[in-house]
C-alpha cells in the first residue's frame, strides 16, 4: 500500500477487501450446494415411462407425483438463477446498528444490481432499484440516524458505515467513504483528488443560463447587448433584405444575434417591422419560452414565436378549411418520413402542379377557342391560380374579339369555375404527389437519390392511408372510444392524419399555386421578417416554405450549425448547397469566430467526438474552465449513488446552479431520474416534453429535448459504446450534449466507454 495513506484509510481498504473475499466464498458455497441437489429430471422421465406400463387406475397417483416433482424442479431452477455476479456482486456497503425485538444488532447490508439474500450463508445483497432498505444508502450519510418503514413496520437505527465500492473481475478497485476516495493503481492504493468528485464554481458563468429566467421578482436578464462583439454587430445591422444565414459553433451567439437582428429591424422601421409582423421559429417549446423572455427585454413584445410543427399545422388548417378535422401525427414510418423530407420532392411538386394545369388545355381550347388557349399558354410562367385569373380577365375583356358570344361565353365561365375549384385544391395535389409510385421512382432516379425500394413502398402506402378520411368516432359514446388498454381507438392510426412534413408540403403547394401563402379560404399568412433558429434541423422544403412567408426580397434570418444536427434525414448538410438548391439570394456569412458559452476544455472534447465531421475553421474559445471528467462505475446504481452525493453537495453550496443530466434515450434518463428521486436529491425535475422550468435546479432529460439550451453543469449519462457507437448520429448527439455545458462537464459510464471518446480521457 502507498505510504501516503493513513492507518484509518489502510484499515478501510483491508476491511473492504476481506468483505469482498467473504461474499465471493459464500456465493461459491451456495452455488456448489445447488449443484448437488436431487436430479428431478431423471425421476420425471422414469415416472413418464411407468405411465405406459401401469394400469389406468394408477395414472392419477402417478400424475399427482409428477406434478409435485415438477414444482420442486421449478423451485430448484429458480435457485440456480444467481442475480449476484461473483465478479461484481455489489457496489455499496452499509453497516447499520438497529434494535430488533428489544435487542441491539449490527449488520452489514450490501447494495447491488440485483437482490440475493441467503441467511444460511450470511449473504444479504439488495436491489438498488426497488429494495426498501436501499433507500438508506441513497438518502443517508454515515453517522445519520435513520427511520424507515420496512414490511409495514417502522425501523430506526444508525448508519455506521456508508461506502461505495468498485469491484471488477472479482477485484476491489475503488472505495469511497465520505469525502475520502481510495483508488487502486499499478503503484498500489492511493488517495484520489477530492476535486474530481465535486461540481463547483459555475454559478453565473453562463451567458444565458436557464437560471437567469423565472427566478426571484428582482432578477434581471443580463444586458446581453453589451456582449455583442464588432463582428456580431455588423451582422445585426447589415443588409435589411434577403436571406442572411448566420453560422457558428455551439455557444458563438447565433440565437442572440438573430434576435438582435429582429430588434434592430424593428428599431429602424417600427411600422414595417412591427412585432406582429415578425415570426420566430424555434426547435422546441423550451427555446420558444426562452425567446419569449428575451425579445421583450430588447423592446420587442408581441412577436409570434412558434415551433415549426405548431406553426405549420395551425397555418395549413387556416388556409385549407377541408383539413380542419385532420389531427396531427408523429407516427409516420421512418422510410416514408425520410423521403418526404428529401429535396427531390421540390421538383416533383412543381411538375405535378404543371401537369395539373396542362390537363386543362383541351377543355379551355374547346370552350374558348384558339385565342383563349394562347392567352392561357402564354401565361404559363405565372402561379397557376394567378394564371387562371389573368386568363379569365383577358377573356372577359376580349370576349368579342375572341368570338366569345352567348352560350360559348357561358361554357367558358363554367370551365374556369371548375378549373378554379380543382386547381385550387392543394389536398388533391398532395395526394397525387405522394401516391404516384412511378412518378416518385422516376424523380428519385433523376435526382440521383439513394433510396431503398421498401422506403418508396412505405411512402406510397403511408400516404394512401393519410389521404383517407379520418376515423370518425362521432357515433361512439365516450365509453366506447377507448380500447381495453385505455388508449383512444384512433391513437396511432395515421388514417386521415397529417405529419409535420405533410403540413409543409401542403403549405408549399399553396405557395406554388397561389404565388403567396394563401389557399382556398382566401386567408393569407405573411410576415415582414422571419427568424429560424437551429435551422439545420429543418428540411429544405420547410426552409423554402418559411422564406416564402415574406415578400420577395424581404429579410429572413437563418441561424444554425450543421455540426449540431440532430435530424440526419432532413435532406441537406451544407448551407451553400441549400441556398443553391432553393435558388435563394442568400448572404451565407463567415462562421462566428468566438465561442462564449463553453470552456476550452469542453469544446476540445466536443470537437474531438465530431471527428471527420468537425469544421476546419473552428471558433476560438473565450475562457478556461474545469477539466472534463470521465467517471466510470461498475453499475448504474453505483453511478446514481455517486451523483446523488455530488448533486446534494452542489445544491447546498450553489443554490442557484443550473444542472442538466442528459442521456441519449428517454429510457436511460428515466432510470437515473427514478434512482435520484429515491435518493431524495433536491431540485430534481424530469423533463420529457420540453417542459423546462428555466429556474435553478436539476433537469434529467434526453438529447432531443435539450437542443439550444445551456446549463452551468452538464452530466452526460452513459457515454458508452452501446449508446454512442461510431456513427455520424452519435457524433452529433455527443457534440450537442457536451456543448450545453457552460462551466463543467462530467461523463458517466457504467459500461465500456464510447470509442468516440479520446484515449487519454478513457485511459486506453
Amino acid at each position: 500500500m502507498s505510504a501516503a495513506l493513513t492507518a484509518a484509510e489502510q484499515a478501510i481498504i483491508a476491511e473492504e477487501q476481506a468483505l469482498v473475499r467473504d461474499v465471493q466464498a459464500r456465493l461459491a458455497a451456495h452455488m456448489a450446494e445447488v449443484r448437488t441437489s436431487s436430479d428431478f429430471d431423471s425421476e420425471l422421465l422414469a415416472l413418464r415411462d411407468q405411465l405406459q406400463e401401469t394400469r389406468a387406475e394408477d395414472h392419477a397417483m402417478l400424475v399427482e407425483h409428477m406434478t409435485r416433482l415438477a414444482a420442486l424442479r421449478s423451485a430448484q431452477d429458480r435457485e440456480r438463477v444467481f442475480p449476484a455476479d461473483p465478479s461484481n456482486p455489489y457496489f455499496a456497503h452499509l453497516r447499520l446498528t438497529d434494535v430488533l425485538r428489544g435487542r441491539e444488532r449490527v449488520r452489514d447490508v450490501l447494495v447491488g444490481r440485483r437482490a440475493f439474500i441467503d441467511s444460511r450463508q450470511g449473504v444479504q445483497i439488495v436491489d438498488w432499484r426497488n429494495s426498501p432498505i436501499s433507500r438508506i444508502y441513497y438518502c443517508y450519510a454515515a453517522g445519520d440516524d435513520y427511520e424507515e418503514v420496512f414490511a409495514g413496520e417502522v425501523q430506526r437505527g444508525t448508519v455506521d458505515v456508508r461506502r461505495t465500492v468498485t469491484i471488477a473481475d472479482g477485484e476491489l478497485l475503488r472505495v469511497r467513504d465520505g469525502d475520502t476516495v481510495l483508488v487502486r493503481t499499478a503503484d498500489g492504493w492511493q488517495r484520489e483528488a477530492a476535486s474530481r468528485s465535486r461540481l463547483a464554481g459555475g454559478v453565473g458563468s453562463a451567458l444565458r443560463a436557464p437560471g437567469t429566467l423565472g427566478g426571484k421578482p428582482d432578477d434581471r436578464l443580463p444586458e446581453i447587448t453589451a456582449l455583442i462583439d464588432p463582428e456580431q454587430f455588423r451582422i445585426i445591422s447589415g443588409a435589411r433584405s434577403g436571406v442572411v444565414i448566420i453560422r457558428g459553433g455551439a455557444g458563438t451567439g447565433k440565437t442572440t444575434i438573430a434576435l438582435h437582428r429582429a430588434a434592430f429591424l424593428h428599431f429602424e422601421d417600427p411600422r414595417k417591422f412591427a412585432a406582429k409582423r415578425m415570426l420566430v421559429i424555434t426547435p422546441g417549446d423550451a427555446l420558444r419560452r426562452y425567446v419569449a423572455g428575451v425579445l421583450p427585454s430588447l423592446d420587442v413584445a408581441g412577436v409570434a414565436i412558434r415551433t415549426f410543427s405548431s406553426f405549420a399545422h395551425e397555418t395549413v388548417k387556416r388556409l385549407v378549411p377541408a383539413l380542419k378535422k385532420r389531427k396531427p401525427t408523429d407516427d409516420t414510418p421512418i422510410g416514408a418520413r425520410r423521403l418526404k423530407r428529401h429535396p427531390f420532392l421540390l421538383n416533383q411538386l412543381d411538375e405535378v402542379v404543371l401537369a395539373e394545369a396542362r390537363a386543362w388545355d383541351s377543355a379551355i381550347a374547346e370552350a374558348g377557342g384558339d385565342a383563349v388557349l394562347r392567352a392561357w399558354v402564354s401565361r404559363r410562367n405565372l402561379p397557376v391560380m394567378v394564371r387562371l385569373e389573368r386568363t379569365r380577365e383577358w377573356a372577359e375583356q376580349n370576349a368579342q374579339r375572341a368570338g366569345l358570344e352567348g352560350s360559348r361565353r357561358v361554357a367558358l365561365r363554367k370551365v374556369f369555375d371548375q378549373a378554379r375549384k380543382e386547381l385550387g385544391d392543394p389536398v388533391e395535389t398532395w395526394a397525387e404527389l405522394l401516391t404516384n409510385r412511378s412518378r416518385l421512382a422516376a424523380g428519385l432516379a433523376e435526382a440521383g437519390a439513394d433510396y431503398y425500394q421498401w422506403e418508396l413502398d412505405q411512402l406510397v402506402n403511408t400516404a394512401a392511408l393519410q389521404v383517407d378520411d379520418p376515423l370518425d368516432l362521432a357515433d361512439f359514446d365516450a365509453s366506447h372510444r377507448q380500447g381495453v388498454d385505455g388508449r383512444d381507438l384512433d391513437d396511432g392510426d395515421i388514417r386521415g392524419r397529417l405529419d409535420v412534413d405533410d403540413a409543409a408540403l401542403l403549405m408549399r403547394i399553396c405557395q406554388v399555386k397561389y404565388g403567396r401563402m394563401t389557399g382556398p379560404s382566401g386567408q393569407q399568412a405573411r410576415f415582414e421578417h422571419v427568424v429560424v433558429d437551429e435551422a439545420q434541423d429543418h428540411s429544405p422544403l420547410c426552409i423554402q416554405v418559411l422564406c416564402g412567408l415574406v415578400p420577395e426580397g424581404g429579410p429572413v434570418t437563418l441561424a444554425g450549425d450543421t455540426a449540431q444536427r440532430l435530424v440526419l434525414d432532413n435532406g441537406f448538410a451544407d448551407w451553400d448547397e441549400l441556398a443553391e438548391r432553393l435558388h435563394l439570394k442568400a448572404h451565407v456569412l463567415p462562421p462566428l469566430s468566438v465561442t462564449y458559452r463553453s470552456t476550452r476544455q469542453v469544446m476540445a472534447l466536443a470537437r474531438h467526438v465530431l471527428g471527420p465531421l468537425a469544421r476546419e475553421d473552428a471558433p476560438r474559445d473565450a475562457h478556461d474552465g474545469a477539466p472534463v471528467e470521465l467517471l466510470r462505475f461498475a453499475e448504474q446504481g453505483e453511478a446514481v449513488g455517486f451523483l446523488a452525493d455530488a448533486l446534494r453537495s452542489l445544491r447546498d453550496r450553489e443554490r442557484r446552479a443550473s444542472v442538466a443530466l442528459v442521456a441519449r434515450t428517454p429510457e436511460v434518463a428515466e432510470v437515473y431520474y427514478q434512482g435520484l428521486k429515491r435518493a431524495q436529491v433536491p431540485g430534481l425535475r424530469r423533463v420529457r416534453r420540453q417542459d423546462f422550468e428555466f429556474s435553478p435546479g436539476i433537469d434529467v432529460t434526453d438529447v432531443m429535448q435539450i437542443k439550444g439550451l445551456e446549463y452551468d453543469y452538464v452530466v452526460l449519462l452513459e457515454a458508452t459504446a452501446g449508446h454512442f457507437p461510431r456513427t455520424d448520429e452519435a457524433r452529433f448527439q455527443l457534440h450537442v450534449i457536451m456543448t450545453r455545458a457552460a462551466h463543467q462537464l462530467w461523463l458517466v459510464c457504467s459500461d465500456t466507454p464510447s470509442l468516440l471518446l479520446p484515449d487519454d480521457l478513457v485511459g486506453r
